[in-house]
Protein backbone atom coordinates (compact mmCIF):
# COMPACT_ATOMS: atom_id res chain seq x y z
CA UNK A 1 0.00 0.00 0.00
CA UNK A 2 2.85 2.32 0.83
CA UNK A 3 4.64 1.76 -2.52
CA UNK A 4 1.73 3.02 -4.71
CA UNK A 5 1.46 6.15 -2.58
CA UNK A 6 5.14 6.92 -3.02
CA UNK A 7 4.83 6.53 -6.78
CA UNK A 8 1.84 8.86 -6.88
CA UNK A 9 3.74 11.42 -4.82
CA UNK A 10 6.69 11.34 -7.20
CA UNK A 11 4.37 11.80 -10.20
CA UNK A 12 2.66 14.77 -8.52
CA UNK A 13 6.00 16.33 -7.73
CA UNK A 14 7.24 16.01 -11.28
CA UNK A 15 3.93 17.40 -12.65
CA UNK A 16 4.15 20.44 -10.37
CA UNK A 17 7.70 21.23 -11.46
CA UNK A 18 6.72 20.95 -15.12
CA UNK A 19 3.74 23.23 -14.55
CA UNK A 20 5.98 25.78 -12.88
CA UNK A 21 8.41 25.73 -15.84
CA UNK A 22 5.64 26.22 -18.41
CA UNK A 23 4.09 29.69 -18.43
CA UNK A 24 0.52 29.35 -19.63
CA UNK A 25 -0.59 32.30 -21.79
CA UNK A 26 -3.06 34.60 -20.11
CA UNK A 27 -5.69 36.58 -22.04
CA UNK A 28 -4.84 40.24 -21.31
CA UNK A 29 -7.26 42.08 -23.64
CA UNK A 30 -6.40 44.46 -26.55
CA UNK A 31 -3.65 47.09 -26.30
CA UNK A 32 -4.58 50.85 -25.94
CA UNK A 33 -5.62 52.47 -29.35
CA UNK A 34 -3.42 55.39 -30.45
CA UNK A 35 -4.98 57.35 -33.39
CA UNK A 36 -2.75 58.31 -36.33
CA UNK A 37 -1.92 62.04 -36.54
CA UNK A 38 -4.22 64.05 -38.83
CA UNK A 39 -2.63 65.07 -42.14
CA UNK A 40 -1.49 68.69 -42.35
CA UNK A 41 -4.03 71.07 -43.94
CA UNK A 42 -3.19 72.02 -47.52
CA UNK A 43 -5.05 75.01 -49.07
CA UNK A 44 -6.97 74.19 -52.22
CA UNK A 45 -6.24 76.80 -54.90
CA UNK A 46 -7.84 75.13 -57.92
CA UNK A 47 -11.42 75.90 -58.90
CA UNK A 48 -13.74 78.89 -59.08
CA UNK A 49 -13.39 81.94 -56.83
CA UNK A 50 -14.87 85.41 -56.46
CA UNK A 51 -15.12 88.38 -54.14
CA UNK A 52 -15.46 92.11 -53.59
CA UNK A 53 -12.76 94.78 -53.65
CA UNK A 54 -11.91 98.43 -53.14
CA UNK A 55 -9.03 100.52 -54.40
CA UNK A 56 -7.42 103.86 -55.07
CA UNK A 57 -6.45 104.93 -58.61
CA UNK A 58 -4.13 107.62 -59.89
CA UNK A 59 -4.29 108.60 -63.55
CA UNK A 60 -2.54 110.73 -66.13
CA UNK A 61 -4.76 112.05 -68.91
CA UNK A 62 -2.59 113.21 -71.80
CA UNK A 63 -5.02 115.60 -73.46
CA UNK A 64 -2.28 117.01 -75.76
CA UNK A 65 -3.75 117.15 -79.28
CA UNK A 66 -7.05 115.70 -78.10
CA UNK A 67 -9.08 118.41 -79.92
CA UNK A 68 -6.94 118.26 -83.07
CA UNK A 69 -9.54 116.33 -85.06
CA UNK A 70 -12.18 118.99 -84.27
CA UNK A 71 -9.85 121.83 -85.31
CA UNK A 72 -8.89 119.93 -88.47
CA UNK A 73 -12.55 119.52 -89.40
CA UNK A 74 -13.10 123.30 -89.11
CA UNK A 75 -10.30 124.04 -91.63
CA UNK A 76 -10.70 120.86 -93.70
CA UNK A 77 -9.38 120.87 -97.28
CA UNK A 78 -7.08 123.84 -96.60
CA UNK A 79 -3.35 124.18 -95.93
CA UNK A 80 -4.27 124.68 -92.28
CA UNK A 81 -5.71 121.16 -91.80
CA UNK A 82 -2.48 119.15 -91.25
CA UNK A 83 -1.02 121.93 -89.11
CA UNK A 84 -3.84 122.21 -86.55
CA UNK A 85 -4.53 118.46 -86.48
CA UNK A 86 -1.26 117.68 -84.69
CA UNK A 87 -0.99 120.91 -82.70
CA UNK A 88 -0.45 120.25 -78.98
CA UNK A 89 -3.11 122.55 -77.62
CA UNK A 90 -3.87 121.08 -74.17
CA UNK A 91 -1.81 120.13 -71.13
CA UNK A 92 -1.69 116.69 -69.52
CA UNK A 93 -3.55 116.44 -66.19
CA UNK A 94 -3.03 114.11 -63.20
CA UNK A 95 -6.04 113.01 -61.20
CA UNK A 96 -7.07 110.33 -58.69
CA UNK A 97 -10.16 108.63 -57.26
CA UNK A 98 -11.29 105.72 -55.11
CA UNK A 99 -13.15 102.74 -56.54
CA UNK A 100 -15.09 99.62 -55.55
CA UNK A 101 -16.18 96.53 -57.40
CA UNK A 102 -16.00 92.74 -57.68
CA UNK A 103 -14.03 89.95 -59.32
CA UNK A 104 -14.66 86.37 -60.43
CA UNK A 105 -12.32 83.78 -61.88
CA UNK A 106 -11.16 80.18 -62.28
CA UNK A 107 -7.83 78.55 -61.38
CA UNK A 108 -6.35 75.34 -62.74
CA UNK A 109 -3.52 73.65 -60.81
CA UNK A 110 -0.36 72.21 -62.36
CA UNK A 111 1.62 70.96 -59.36
CA UNK A 112 2.69 74.26 -57.72
CA UNK A 113 1.76 76.37 -60.75
CA UNK A 114 -1.65 78.04 -60.99
CA UNK A 115 -3.02 79.17 -64.36
CA UNK A 116 -6.36 80.88 -64.63
CA UNK A 117 -8.70 83.53 -66.03
CA UNK A 118 -10.36 86.40 -64.20
CA UNK A 119 -12.92 89.11 -64.88
CA UNK A 120 -12.38 92.21 -62.72
CA UNK A 121 -14.75 95.19 -62.45
CA UNK A 122 -14.44 98.56 -60.69
CA UNK A 123 -16.81 101.53 -60.48
CA UNK A 124 -15.20 104.94 -60.06
CA UNK A 125 -15.47 108.67 -60.76
CA UNK A 126 -12.09 109.41 -62.31
CA UNK A 127 -12.34 112.77 -64.06
CA UNK A 128 -10.16 115.62 -65.31
CA UNK A 129 -10.35 118.55 -67.73
CA UNK A 130 -7.95 120.82 -69.59
CA UNK A 131 -8.36 124.17 -71.37
CA UNK A 132 -5.70 126.10 -73.23
CA UNK A 133 -4.78 127.99 -76.40
CA UNK A 134 -1.84 127.48 -78.72
CA UNK A 135 -0.77 129.06 -81.98
CA UNK A 136 1.70 128.69 -84.83
CA UNK A 137 2.95 130.74 -87.78
CA UNK A 138 4.06 129.25 -91.07
CA UNK A 139 4.46 130.15 -94.74
CA UNK A 140 2.92 128.43 -97.75
CA UNK A 141 2.46 129.25 -101.42
CA UNK A 142 0.06 126.38 -102.13
CA UNK A 143 -2.57 127.48 -104.65
CA UNK A 144 -1.02 130.94 -105.19
CA UNK A 145 0.33 132.55 -108.35
CA UNK A 146 4.11 132.31 -108.83
CA UNK A 147 6.10 134.70 -106.65
CA UNK A 148 3.42 134.97 -103.95
CA UNK A 149 3.67 133.46 -100.45
CA UNK A 150 1.08 133.54 -97.73
CA UNK A 151 2.20 133.86 -94.10
CA UNK A 152 -0.40 132.26 -91.82
CA UNK A 153 -0.94 133.01 -88.15
CA UNK A 154 -3.30 130.43 -86.67
CA UNK A 155 -4.44 129.82 -83.10
CA UNK A 156 -6.47 126.96 -81.64
CA UNK A 157 -8.38 127.24 -78.36
CA UNK A 158 -9.41 123.88 -76.95
CA UNK A 159 -11.27 122.34 -74.06
CA UNK A 160 -11.59 118.67 -73.10
CA UNK A 161 -13.19 116.95 -70.14
CA UNK A 162 -13.15 113.17 -69.48
CA UNK A 163 -14.91 111.24 -66.72
CA UNK A 164 -14.28 107.49 -66.42
CA UNK A 165 -17.13 105.76 -64.58
CA UNK A 166 -16.50 102.04 -65.07
CA UNK A 167 -13.46 99.87 -65.76
CA UNK A 168 -13.41 96.14 -66.55
CA UNK A 169 -10.35 93.99 -67.18
CA UNK A 170 -10.20 90.48 -68.64
CA UNK A 171 -7.07 88.81 -67.34
CA UNK A 172 -4.96 85.74 -68.01
CA UNK A 173 -3.39 84.94 -64.63
CA UNK A 174 -0.43 82.85 -63.43
CA UNK A 175 0.55 82.19 -59.80
CA UNK A 176 2.84 80.03 -57.68
CA UNK A 177 1.59 78.19 -54.57
CA UNK A 178 3.52 79.03 -51.41
CA UNK A 179 1.45 77.34 -48.69
CA UNK A 180 -1.34 79.70 -47.71
CA UNK A 181 0.02 82.39 -50.08
CA UNK A 182 -0.47 82.67 -53.84
CA UNK A 183 1.67 85.36 -55.51
CA UNK A 184 0.40 86.05 -59.04
CA UNK A 185 0.85 88.18 -62.14
CA UNK A 186 -1.59 88.95 -64.95
CA UNK A 187 -1.98 90.53 -68.39
CA UNK A 188 -5.09 91.15 -70.43
CA UNK A 189 -7.53 93.51 -72.09
CA UNK A 190 -9.26 96.51 -70.51
CA UNK A 191 -12.56 98.20 -71.36
CA UNK A 192 -13.48 101.59 -69.88
CA UNK A 193 -16.78 103.44 -69.94
CA UNK A 194 -16.38 107.22 -70.08
CA UNK A 195 -18.15 110.53 -70.69
CA UNK A 196 -16.18 112.89 -72.96
CA UNK A 197 -16.90 116.55 -73.78
CA UNK A 198 -14.62 118.47 -76.19
CA UNK A 199 -14.58 121.72 -78.14
CA UNK A 200 -12.15 123.59 -80.42
CA UNK A 201 -12.08 127.12 -81.82
CA UNK A 202 -9.81 128.09 -84.72
CA UNK A 203 -8.83 131.60 -85.73
CA UNK A 204 -6.46 132.22 -88.65
CA UNK A 205 -5.25 135.26 -90.60
CA UNK A 206 -2.90 135.39 -93.56
CA UNK A 207 -1.03 138.00 -95.53
CA UNK A 208 0.87 137.89 -98.79
CA UNK A 209 4.66 138.30 -98.91
CA UNK A 210 5.46 138.45 -102.65
CA UNK A 211 8.95 138.11 -104.04
CA UNK A 212 10.72 141.46 -104.53
CA UNK A 213 10.44 142.44 -108.17
CA UNK A 214 10.80 145.49 -110.32
CA UNK A 215 8.21 146.74 -110.62
CA UNK A 216 6.93 145.44 -107.26
CA UNK A 217 4.22 142.79 -107.46
CA UNK A 218 0.86 143.77 -106.11
CA UNK A 219 0.24 141.79 -102.88
CA UNK A 220 -2.85 139.62 -102.68
CA UNK A 221 -5.35 140.94 -100.16
CA UNK A 222 -5.01 139.49 -96.66
CA UNK A 223 -7.61 137.01 -95.41
CA UNK A 224 -9.11 135.71 -92.21
CA UNK A 225 -10.93 132.59 -91.01
CA UNK A 226 -13.08 132.45 -87.92
CA UNK A 227 -13.08 132.35 -85.06
CA UNK A 228 -14.96 129.13 -85.87
CA UNK A 229 -15.86 126.45 -83.34
CA UNK A 230 -16.86 122.80 -83.21
CA UNK A 231 -17.82 120.65 -80.21
CA UNK A 232 -18.29 116.97 -79.54
CA UNK A 233 -20.09 115.24 -76.64
CA UNK A 234 -20.06 111.46 -76.10
CA UNK A 235 -21.58 110.05 -72.92
CA UNK A 236 -21.27 106.38 -71.97
CA UNK A 237 -18.77 105.50 -74.68
CA UNK A 238 -16.63 102.35 -74.45
CA UNK A 239 -12.87 102.47 -75.02
CA UNK A 240 -10.46 99.53 -75.27
CA UNK A 241 -6.95 99.20 -73.85
CA UNK A 242 -4.73 96.71 -72.05
CA UNK A 243 -3.77 95.83 -68.48
CA UNK A 244 -0.95 94.19 -66.50
CA UNK A 245 -0.17 93.80 -62.82
CA UNK A 246 0.94 91.73 -59.85
CA UNK A 247 -0.62 90.69 -56.56
CA UNK A 248 -0.80 88.13 -53.77
CA UNK A 249 -3.67 86.16 -52.23
CA UNK A 250 -3.73 84.74 -48.70
CA UNK A 251 -6.07 82.09 -47.31
CA UNK A 252 -7.15 83.52 -43.95
CA UNK A 253 -9.35 80.45 -43.24
CA UNK A 254 -10.53 77.49 -45.31
CA UNK A 255 -12.16 78.79 -48.52
CA UNK A 256 -11.83 82.46 -47.43
CA UNK A 257 -9.14 84.55 -49.12
CA UNK A 258 -7.81 88.08 -48.90
CA UNK A 259 -5.85 89.78 -51.67
CA UNK A 260 -3.79 92.85 -52.45
CA UNK A 261 -2.67 93.90 -55.93
CA UNK A 262 -1.30 96.61 -58.18
CA UNK A 263 -2.88 97.09 -61.62
CA UNK A 264 -1.78 99.21 -64.57
CA UNK A 265 -4.21 100.10 -67.36
CA UNK A 266 -3.41 101.93 -70.60
CA UNK A 267 -6.22 103.40 -72.74
CA UNK A 268 -4.41 104.70 -75.83
CA UNK A 269 -7.31 106.44 -77.55
CA UNK A 270 -10.17 107.95 -75.58
CA UNK A 271 -11.30 110.48 -78.17
CA UNK A 272 -7.66 111.16 -79.16
CA UNK A 273 -6.53 111.26 -75.52
CA UNK A 274 -4.10 108.70 -74.07
CA UNK A 275 -4.94 107.71 -70.47
CA UNK A 276 -2.91 105.64 -68.02
CA UNK A 277 -4.36 104.39 -64.72
CA UNK A 278 -2.40 102.90 -61.81
CA UNK A 279 -4.45 101.25 -59.05
CA UNK A 280 -3.70 99.78 -55.62
CA UNK A 281 -6.50 97.45 -54.64
CA UNK A 282 -7.50 95.13 -51.76
CA UNK A 283 -10.25 92.52 -51.67
CA UNK A 284 -11.78 89.57 -49.84
CA UNK A 285 -13.43 86.54 -51.44
CA UNK A 286 -14.39 82.88 -51.39
CA UNK A 287 -13.07 79.78 -53.15
CA UNK A 288 -15.95 77.60 -54.35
Amino acid sequence: MRRPLVVLGLIASISGASAADYDTPVLRGSEEFVPAPAPAYVPRWAGFYGGVQGGYSSSRMGFGSGVGDLAAFIVRDTVLEPVVKDLTTLQAVDTSASSFGAYFGYNSKWESLILGFEVNYSHMALNASSSDTNGVSFSSDAGLPPGHHFVYDVSVAGNSSIRITDLATFRARAGWIAGQFLPYAFVGAAVARADVTRSATVHAVWTDAPDPTIPAAQPIAPGELGPASKSDVKNGGFYIGYTAGIGVEFEIMPRVIARGEWEYVELPNVKNTAISISTLRAGVGLKF
